[in-house]
């Protein structure tokens, strides 16, 4: 048998193996970043305690009735929207304004508990690519049983502080479930 045919064989094999582990090496490398990332942009303890409190605020006010109607799904508030406290409110809407910054919070949202982009990709819940992203990761159940999610989207800038552009920030998320409001 010819030698020289042999070790150019085995070299072929013994190559096709480094290259296949290697290849899986990466693969679990890749993979292990990306959960990494989604664990420290999704329900971060931190987050997780300032959605806590942020929701103990609104519903010492009684804004736990922040409606969704029943014709929609969720209701969004945007930075400067401090109306929803009414015209009596003045003080708590310069305090919720501060809140707002002092946490970086870029958007909240009310929504039904089984609320999916999946099965509603219209709206600007879904339009939101990185928000649509985290609420693709929660467990939905079947019926909403008049359950509701506080969600909140927070975003900061490489130093730390509050986004004033989309570019450059870096976005995390966090959800409470809300219990029934009273329906």
């Amino acid at each position: 048998m010819n030698k020289k045919g042999f070790i150019f064989i085995e070299t072929i094999i013994v190559t096709a193996v480094v290259l296949a582990s290697l290849m899986l090496v990466y693969s679990l490398y890749i993979s292990s970043i990306a959960s990494e990332n989604r664990r420290l942009r999704y329900d971060d303890t931190a987050k997780l305690y300032e959605t806590f409190y942020v929701r103990k605020y609104l519903e010492s006010f009684n804004l736990s009735d922040l409606t969704v109607r029943d014709d929609v799904d969720y209701k969004m508030i945007y930075r400067g929207q401090s109306d929803i406290f009414g015209d009596e409110y003045n003080n708590e809407k310069i305090f919720f304004e501060n809140l707002w910054m002092e946490l970086n919070i870029q958007t909240i949202v009310v929504m039904r508990s089984n609320f999916s982009c999946e099965n509603n990709t219209t709206g600007a819940v879904c339009s939101n690519a990185n928000l649509a992203s985290y609420l693709n990761t929660l467990d939905i159940p079947e019926t909403s049983d008049g359950t509701y999610r506080l969600v909140i989207e927070y975003a900061v800038d490489q130093e730390g502080n509050s986004c004033t552009s989309s570019a450059g920030c870096f976005y995390s998320y966090s959800n409470i479930l809300l219990s029934d409001r009273g329906r």
